[in-house]
Order: structure tokens, then C-alpha cells, then sequence
């Protein structure tokens, strides 16, 4: 029996926005390993170079920063619609823009 759009197979399961616990740890796990190792890891991060370095580096930010969600676009007037347009209507499009990327950024 397939499911309902919107229904959970397991009602009783991790709600939704709850981080995963094993993931939790696991990070929590790396934290303390690094603080305990900080400087033997200094170290060889001093000796990684060119695409070593870059690739290690990256793989340790992923820890750092949050993943950035996909947001849709909004649709923008098409270059001749915007030239076509009044000033006034240009400035209101643009002043639409503005405030749809602060609230993004929000």
C-alpha cells in the first residue's frame, strides 16, 4: 500500500527540523578529536599542499557551515520587458528584488 503525500510511514518517528542523533555524535566525536590532536593536525595541514590542501580544507568546512537550502528563483522581467519599462516601474522591480535577496539572506 503506497503512501499519502503528506503522511509519514512512522507517525511516531523524528519529528521534522529534529537533527539526527548519530550525526550529532559523529560531529561531536570529530570536535573532541581535533581539540585533542589540534596540533599534530596543524601540522599536517602545514604539509598538504596544491589540491590536498584544498580538498582537505573544504571537507572540514562542511562541519563548519550549513548547507544551503534551495530556494526558487523569482521570476525577473526579461531584459527587453525591463528597458521597456518607465523609470518608475524600473525602480520598483528593482527595489522588488532587493527585498526578495534580504529576505533570502534572512
Amino acid at each position: 500500500m503506497p503512501f499519502k503525500k503528506g503522511q509519514s510511514g512512522n507517525p511516531a518517528g523524528r519529528a521534522k527540523g529534529n537533527a539526527n542523533k548519530v550525526s550529532a555524535a559523529q560531529r561531536e566525536y570529530l570536535r573532541e578529536y581535533l581539540l585533542d590532536n589540534k596540533e599534530k593536525f596543524e601540522l599536517e595541514m602545514k604539509n598538504l599542499k596544491g589540491r590536498s590542501y584544498v580538498m582537505t580544507y573544504l571537507s572540514m568546512m562542511e562541519y563548519i557551515l550549513p548547507r544551503p537550502s534551495a530556494t526558487p528563483l523569482k521570476e525577473v522581467p526579461k531584459l527587453e520587458e525591463f528597458i521597456s519599462m518607465t523609470p518608475e516601474e524600473r525602480q520598483i522591480a528593482m527595489e522588488e528584488i532587493r527585498e526578495s535577496i534580504r529576505n533570502e539572506k534572512n
